[in-house]
């Protein structure tokens, strides 16, 4: 009996996700379970029967809770690739900073900074959220640099406190405050540090 006879059984797996498309289901669900439990309730049995695959889809390819939340974490990749350059000190900082407030804005992105930070949350996630943060750094020095040559820049000024403020500010914005981040609480944030790094 061929396969396109409407008569031929139903293979168990006929409908699920393969190859590539698996991860990506994968990574969907445990974005979207995290957002509903949180890292603590995370359960790879409700992740699987979310994205349709079998649980040993999930843990051929992340062993571990950590893991698969580490990936998610890192599917979630914002445009921070390149220091933006706008002509300006405000405007680079606004550029640089809206895709992370952006992100933490949705429910999935709060779910995922609340998993980097958890106490029960294992080295994968803590290390690659120290990564985002030394990538953000260094678009930050990128960014200083232009700054000074244009005669923006206080001498004095620590860059690297500048992303721990702005960073600091938005996890406490929606973690703690459970508030947006995004419009004109971000404008008045990006103004304070501005005015803080500003020659006098």
């Amino acid at each position: 009996m061929s396969s396109g006879d409407p008569g031929a059984p139903r293979r168990r797996d006929a409908g699920r996700p393969r190859g590539a498309s698996v991860v990506a289901a994968i990574l969907t669900a445990v974005r979207a379970e995290l957002a509903e439990t949180g890292f603590e309730g995370l359960s790879v049995d409700r992740v699987a029967r979310r994205a349709e695959v079998n649980k040993t889809s999930v843990y051929r390819r992340w062993p571990t809770k950590e893991a698969l939340v580490a990936a998610a974490m890192d599917g979630l990749r914002t445009d921070f690739a390149d220091s933006p350059d706008t002509g300006s000190l405000r405007g680079d900082l606004h550029a640089l900073v809206t895709p992370i407030a952006e992100l933490l804005s949705q429910a999935e992105g709060t779910a995922l900074a609340r998993a980097a930070i958890s106490s029960g949350a294992a080295s994968d996630i803590a290390a690659l959220a120290a990564h985002r943060l030394s990538e953000q750094t260094t678009q930050v020095l990128t960014l200083v640099e232009r700054a000074r040559a244009r005669g923006e820049w206080r001498e004095d000024a620590d860059p690297r406190q500048v992303i721990f403020t702005l960073v600091g500010a938005l996890l406490h914005r929606v973690l703690l405050e459970h508030d947006d981040p995004t419009g004109p609480w971000l404008d008045s944030l990006i103004d304070l540090v501005h005015r803080g790094v500003a020659p006098s």
